[in-house]
């Protein structure tokens, strides 16, 4: 899909889509540098291959992407769709702006049936479902008549065959200011589209700060889970040198209370010998003075 410039428009620019999903915004024009290339800018549009490209025709800066089961707003060159709908319960396979209505946007689905998205009415949904033929829609084009105010579709589908659709009043006559309303919702999600990209920066900042804090504390509780353990070993081997130590000690005790048993035991006998010694003399004596 390639967009190139319309009158009044810097004719060197181009917009593309790629079936990689990306929108390109490029100039025609090789700048005069070395490593120059064609291509300025591209972001992220779809998953899959991006079916349809138009530029709004009320808006040079609002561009519509076509692809998968969505259809994306981007304003000038965010990196982010200022408007993204919701997943259709089928592929898409073509879309356009209403000519006359700044806040509509025309979807065909692979299901034969057509999405009309009404901006002022309801960005979340569709405002109208119809189904248009039995097959694929592949292409979408617009007639309008100003002096009878009709205003008709004409719809392909993958069989070839061409269904014309007249579309009804309120989806071709414009509220009093839409285009004005339309600026300002766009205004206020690009301003939300900044916030979110804003507040993810600051996220991740303070992700990285909280994962830096908790492997510092997860550091902290190893190293005392490790002084811990350091300090259990080493109460248990002070443990261990202590009750050796004493089993020591009452051996030593014990053969101590043996030798001092065995003293007194060689005390006890010589005292008993002594005592007869003298008992014996005491006996001699008596015998001798008559007194025994």
């Amino acid at each position: 899909q390639l967009h190139t410039a319309e009158e009044g428009e810097d004719a060197t620019k181009f917009v593309a889509a790629t079936e990689d999903g990306e929108l390109v915004y490029g100039i025609w024009q090789l700048p005069e540098e070395e490593g120059a290339t064609h291509i300025q800018s591209s972001y992220s549009a779809h998953y899959g291959p991006v079916v349809a490209l138009e530029r709004s025709p009320f808006f040079q800066d609002i561009m519509l992407t076509v692809g998968d089961w969505t259809f994306n707003v981007f304003r000038g060159t965010t990196t982010e769709p200022v408007l993204k709908s919701s997943y259709s319960n089928t592929y898409l396979t073509t879309g356009r702006f209403s000519p006359t209505r700044p806040g509509v946007i025309f979807t065909g689905r692979s299901d034969g049936g057509i999405e009309i998205w009404d901006l002022m009415d309801r960005s979340h949904e569709a405002s109208l479902d119809h189904n248009v033929s039995p097959v694929a829609v592949t292409s979408m084009e617009f007639w309008s008549d100003a002096s009878s105010n009709v205003q008709l579709l004409a719809v392909g589908d993958a069989q070839g065959t061409l269904h014309v659709l007249e579309i009804p009043r309120n989806l071709r006559r414009a509220f009093a200011n839409e285009e004005g309303l339309v600026q300002t919702l766009l205004d206020r999600e690009v301003g939300r589209v900044d916030y979110m990209r804003e507040r993810m920066t600051v996220r991740g900042k303070e992700l990285s700060i909280k994962e830096a804090e908790d492997e510092q504390k997860k550091q902290a509780a190893d190293e005392a889970a490790a002084q811990a353990a350091a300090a259990e070993i080493a109460a248990k081997e002070a443990a261990e040198a202590a009750a050796q130590a004493l089993a020591t000690g009452e051996g030593e005790v014990v053969e101590e209370v043996e030798e001092e048993d065995g003293e007194t035991k060689k005390l006890n006998k010589a005292d008993e010998a002594e005592e007869a010694r003298y008992k014996k003399i005491e006996d001699d004596f008596k015998e001798k003075i008559g007194l025994a």
